[in-house]
């Protein structure tokens, strides 16, 4: 299975946006590391290793997933408080208090599914980073 970006091993240097830390791959839903696609089996599920490098999407440990969940929990809590301080600005002083509710409990409902595998890719690009694999 080839890549369209990069080799294996170590991170590429230079290039486009997250290039030395693999977010801008893991942004594509592919591996961090090489750049292949086939890591992402299901919306919610990764495959065990990256089908061109080997890569183990769960780093060898059962807790693998925590910084992952932690970082989606704060991407979402983040953007709920942007789009209800946006909504509250643009429409003081009628504010329509019903529907910010409504709105942020459907927008805190869907948004950690709608962006599970982001985060489990964009933690692993991190994780991969901050503790290289050891050869």
């Amino acid at each position: 299975m080839g890549t369209d970006e990069g080799g294996g091993g170590a991170p590429a240097s230079g290039g486009g946006a997250g290039s030395g830390w693999g977010l801008g791959r893991a942004l594509r839903l592919r591996c961090p590391r090489c750049g292949a696609r086939g890591v992402v089996e299901s919306w919610l599920r990764l495959a065990p290793v990256c089908p061109a490098c080997g890569l183990r999407t769960d780093r060898g440990e059962e807790d693998h997933f925590l910084g992952a969940i932690l970082l989606n929990f704060v991407a979402v809590e983040v953007a709920l408080a942007a789009a209800g301080t946006a909504v509250l600005v643009a429409t003081w002083p009628d504010v329509p208090w019903t529907g910010i509710t409504v709105g942020g409990v459907v927008l805190a409902a869907a948004m950690p599914a709608a962006t599970y595998p982001f985060s489990r890719l964009l933690y692993l690009a991190v994780d991969l980073r901050l503790r290289p694999e050891e050869a």
